[in-house]
């Protein structure tokens, strides 16, 4: 069995069961067979070009539509979320870059302490005071 027709199968197996089961489904679809029942009576006694013009003919029709519509729509499955793989890679790889460079920061500021007395300045621009030779 192809792929297709196991989900097409499992799909299948789903409405029928939420069919059965499903009390707000009963609903819709009771609710669209009366309003349809309605509109069909209301309907057979007039000319077609009246019928076609009655509002309270459109306005039953539109309902049972509407119904039928939210019955099928309570019948689907609710689709999967999106895994978001690329984007989701991306976070991670950027988490990894900035966790490495406050590493590195860290061991640089760490080491440069250790191994060398920080130099004064006098300028307060980083660059050592100049020293008087004579």
């Amino acid at each position: 069995m192809s792929k297709n027709a196991k989900k097409q199968k499992d799909q299948a197996k789903f409405a029928l069961r939420r069919l059965a089961e499903d009390e707000e489904v009963h609903a819709h679809l009771r609710t669209a067979a009366i309003r349809v029942r309605e509109a069909w009576a209301r309907a057979s006694g007039r000319p077609g070009s009246k019928a076609v013009e009655d509002k309270k003919i459109y306005d039953k029709v539109r309902e049972a539509a509407t119904s039928l519509t939210h019955a099928g729509q309570k019948l689907q499955r609710k689709p999967e979320p999106p895994k978001h793989r690329g984007r989701n890679a991306a976070l991670a790889a950027a988490g990894a870059g900035g966790a490495a460079y406050a590493f590195k920061r860290r061991r640089d500021r760490s080491g440069t302490s250790q191994e060398a007395a920080p130099v004064s300045s006098a300028d307060g621009q980083g660059r050592p005071a100049a020293t008087a030779t004579s």
